[in-house]
């Protein structure tokens, strides 16, 4: 027993002092942002049983600043503190782990207790780009030069991404690498174009992109004024746009040919600054319809139409409303007047290629509610040659409901000595986000008398969009089959068609679809060259590579041929290809067809043709077109079967058009034209009115301290003015405009200096103007840079410095180690920054702002200076001691 008692008593007080203060860093998980403060949290620990006096010490990373006085720590027995530190972590900061060494000496004990602890800083993407100097102004055809300077102010090296405005270039790589707290200087280009007619402002924009960032850009600009150097002189005329044109025109059928000349005047344009006013007119003759299958026929018209009055002359389609006249040619006039909602107007008119309707007259009022609410009466006289009147009576009217459904109607009654008439007609259209559809329906009576009699037709579509790459549709057509078409044209074959298909999106430029239906096909013509019925099946593949397109179909069907009573199969295989590119379009089909559909069975139709067109200048254009054959579906209209035409453009105001043609006029299936017509064409800008007068440009050089002032030669625009003995100048007859006031080179003296920017942008108006100004000695500034304990800097530093005046900024990069200037500067109020441009933090700055007066022909010095600072930063505050009771369970 007295053995172990001794033992404990000489073992324990080594147990004892074997134990050291502990030191917990509290928020060692937390990220730290370089360029701030922030308080590190430590607990220590006293596991002795009596009181205790520590000292702390702390070792940073290398330019860490320490912010917060270190005190002793006097810990009772068995207690803890919170200890806190604030430390200032520099900008350029790497990201990721740095250590710190606590040390912690036992003031009570003379005993010293070291911990390293690791400290976290959070990456920081930070990039700024700023312009250092650019081309103020430039001669069209010169070169824009502007430099940028791009910083890296986060903590890590970055690889930035440049992108310029377009027209602009950098000269070297759009990609780089810059370090944390560095800078690059970027220059950028951008050619300007020399026959510019016009004074601009070109804009060169400069954009910057961290590479795994590329969401968040940042980017600066600079705008530079460009002075042409073939000015376009600006019209003081109000002018109408008129051409004048003259056609030779051939045709060659079986072998007998004829030729005649046809003329043709036209203008459309404003007869108001405003362009309120407008005017129209045309004048086309003689007739040359029937020479060739293409040929014009005569007409003659004008028209004058303001914001609120319309009228016109002449020849027109003429049309009063969907059922009672949908379009009629024919010469007479035409008046329409608004009164705020309401509107009122007519027309006369005496068709020209109907033969049954002697003259018709229309009067109508409408009312606008608003831009899509409308409501129609009218009244149309239709008299016969024969000498019967027909009186119709519409009433009609468009509404939108729930701004996505548009609606459209019309009511029309007839009335003549023997009959009465009724018709109707109703149409819709709905948009909605994944629907579209349309319908239209027409009935009229046996004995109405308007543009349709005795017809029922019927339209409709629909669209129905299931996702992004399936939608559904379907349309039924249903064609009129009596109506009062001009005679100058023949009818398209009556068609009913009902149709449903599916499409598939299977790329964003690639589709396929499948259809089937039924199509009803009638010729209108007395002696029926097809009269069939189907039932059909169609595949449809396009697809866009680039430049090219591809269309390819396949049709299957079940034809039932009325015109001989025959039942067959049906198929059309085609293939379309088209090629766009640079101003070149080129497109490519072919079709083959086994048909039941004609006059014999199982006929048999090859199909091929192209066409190219092409710019091959800014002058020239070719076309050329050829097809082998045509459907007879089509013989109801004219048809080309080869096509060469030919455009060139003289000069600005002339051209010529040659046009050679092979070709079938409708309703022909073997007669074939040949026909050729040369066309020039003049364009005349007709002054109507004067609309600016010109202007006078006086001024006055005043000498500022240079030696002579007479004989400068000054520029605006395409002038040239001499000064005289008196320093003053004058421009004449000059157009109102903005111009740019040049001195020619050589002028001036080698110190010499206007005391304003040159060249001068001056606004020319109407009568007298006037510019003055001086001519004195150019300034400079001379700098030095003086840097305390420079040995310490271990690679190059650098400073931006900028001068500005009241209209003018100069920036230069600056070495450290290298003096500065700025020369030919305008004597003046100018002020001198200086910016850190990633300067070491351990440097300031001194002063950094300097205001200068210039004087002429000074040579003003200016010193920079920058010191070393101290390592410790301005304390916050005493260090926070936080203590904490800790309470323990007694056992009873």
């Amino acid at each position: 027993m007295h053995y172990r008692f001794v033992l404990f008593f000489f073992i324990f007080p080594l147990f004892l002092y074997a134990q050291e203060l502990s030191v917990e860093f509290v928020n060692q998980k937390e990220l730290l942002n370089p360029g701030k403060v922030h308080s590190l949290v430590f607990k220590i620990s006293n596991p002795y049983p009596y009181e205790v006096t520590a000292t702390p010490e702390i070792k940073l990373p290398d330019e860490w600043l320490l912010s917060s006085v270190l005190s002793d720590i006097h810990l009772t027995a068995n207690d803890s503190k919170i200890y806190l530190i604030s430390v200032h972590i520099p900008s350029f900061s790497s990201k990721g782990a740095h250590n710190l060494h606590f040390t912690l000496n036992n003031k009570t004990q003379n005993q010293t207790t070291n911990y390293n602890f690791v400290l976290t800083v959070n990456q920081i993407q930070k990039v700024t780009i700023n312009t250092i100097s650019s081309t103020n102004y430039v001669k069209a055809g010169d070169t824009i030069r502007s430099v940028f300077s791009i910083k890296n102010e986060g903590n890590n090296i970055e690889e930035i991404i440049l992108e310029t405005s377009t027209g602009a270039f950098i000269k070297d790589a759009d990609t780089l690498q810059i370090p944390a707290g560095k800078s690059a200087e970027i220059k950028v280009y951008q050619p300007t174009n020399l026959k510019q007619p016009r004074p601009s402002q070109n804009l060169i924009k400069l954009t910057a992109f961290i590479k795994n960032d590329s969401l968040q850009s940042v980017y600066a600009y600079h705008r530079t004024d460009v002075v042409p150097v073939f000015q376009e002189n600006e019209d003081v005329y109000l002018r109408f746009p008129v051409k004048v044109s003259a056609t030779y025109i051939a045709r060659e059928r079986a072998n007998n040919f004829q030729d005649a000349f046809q003329g043709e005047i036209y203008g459309k344009g404003t007869l108001d600054e405003q362009q309120t006013k407008q005017l129209e007119f045309r004048a086309v003759g003689p007739d040359r319809f029937g020479l060739t299958a293409f040929s014009q026929y005569e007409e003659y018209f004008i028209n004058y139409g303001s914001k609120n009055f319309f009228i016109h002359l002449g020849d027109k389609v003429y049309s009063s409303s969907y059922l009672t006249e949908f379009a009629r040619y024919g010469r007479g006039f035409e008046v329409r007047k608004n009164f705020n909602k309401l509107e009122i107007g007519g027309f006369y008119n005496n068709p020209r290629f109907f033969k049954d309707i002697k003259d018709e007259v229309n009067a109508y009022a409408k009312i606008n509610f608003n831009s899509k609410n409308n409501l129609r009466y009218g009244y149309l006289l239709k008299r016969t040659n024969e000498g019967n009147q027909n009186h119709l009576q519409y009433l009609s009217g468009e509404t939108t409901l729930l701004k996505k459904i548009e609606l459209q109607g019309e009511y029309a009654l007839s009335t003549n000595d023997n009959f009465n008439g009724n018709a109707w007609q109703l149409q819709a259209q709905a948009t909605l986000t994944k629907l579209n559809a349309s319908a239209s329906y027409i009935n009229t009576s046996p004995h109405f008398t308007g543009y349709f009699t005795n017809s029922r037709f019927f339209t409709s579509h629909i669209n129905y969009r299931i996702s992004s790459k399936f939608s559904v549709h379907g349309n039924y057509q249903k064609d009129a089959r009596n109506f009062q078409r001009d005679t100058l044209y023949s009818a398209a074959p009556y068609r009913e068609r009902l149709q449903l298909g599916l499409s598939y999106n299977y790329l964003k430029k690639g589709t396929v679809s499948l259809f089937s239906g039924i199509q009803e096909y009638e010729d209108r013509m007395n002696v029926k060259q097809f009269f069939y019925k189907e039932k059909f099946a169609r595949i449809d593949l396009n697809q866009e590579i680039g430049s090219f397109g591809i269309n390819l179909q396949t049709y299957f069907a079940q034809t039932t041929n009325f015109l001989i009573n025959n039942t067959g199969n049906s198929s059309v295989y085609t293939a379309n290809f088209n090629y766009n590119k640079k101003g070149t379009t080129v497109n490519l089909y072919g079709s083959y067809s086994q048909v039941n559909r004609y006059q014999t069975t199982n006929q048999n139709l090859f199909l091929y043709g192209g066409r190219i067109n092409s710019f091959l200048s800014n002058k020239f254009n070719v076309s050329a077109f050829y097809q082998n054959t045509y459907y007879i579906e089509d013989y109801y209209t004219d048809r080309n079967l080869f096509e060469l035409s030919l455009n060139y453009k003289i000069s600005p105001k002339q051209e010529i058009n040659v046009i050679s043609r092979y070709a079938l006029a409708q309703q022909q299936l073997e007669d074939k034209d040949f026909s050729l017509s040369v066309k020039y064409t003049l364009h005349i800008n007709a002054p109507v009115k004067k609309i600016k007068e010109y202007g006078t440009l006086h001024g006055t050089i005043t000498n500022l301290g240079t030696t002579n002032t007479k004989g400068i030669k000054l520029y605006l625009g395409q002038q040239t003015a001499i000064v005289d003995e008196y320093g003053n100048f004058m421009f004449k007859n000059i157009k109102p405009g903005t111009y740019f006031l040049e001195i020619a080179q050589g002028d001036l003296n080698l110190k010499d200096i206007t005391n304003s920017n040159f060249p001068a942008k001056i606004t020319i108006a109407e009568g007298e103007n006037y510019f003055n100004f001086g001519i004195t000695q150019a300034a400079n500034i001379l700098g030095r840079i003086v840097v305390e304990n420079k040995s310490t800097f271990t690679e190059k530093e650098s400073i931006i410095v900028e001068v500005s005046s009241e209209n003018e900024v100069y920036r230069k990069i600056c070495d450290i180690s290298q003096p500065f200037d700025f020369t030919y500067l305008r004597p003046g109020k100018w002020q001198l920054k200086v910016y850190r441009n990633g300067l070491n933090k351990l440097y300031k700055i001194n002063n950094d702002t300097f205001d200068i007066t210039l004087t002429p022909a000074e040579n003003k010095e200016v010193l920079i200076e920058i010191s070393k600072q101290q390592r410790e930063v301005k304390y916050l505050q005493e260090p926070v001691k936080v203590s904490y009771n800790v309470s323990k369970k007694i056992k009873k």
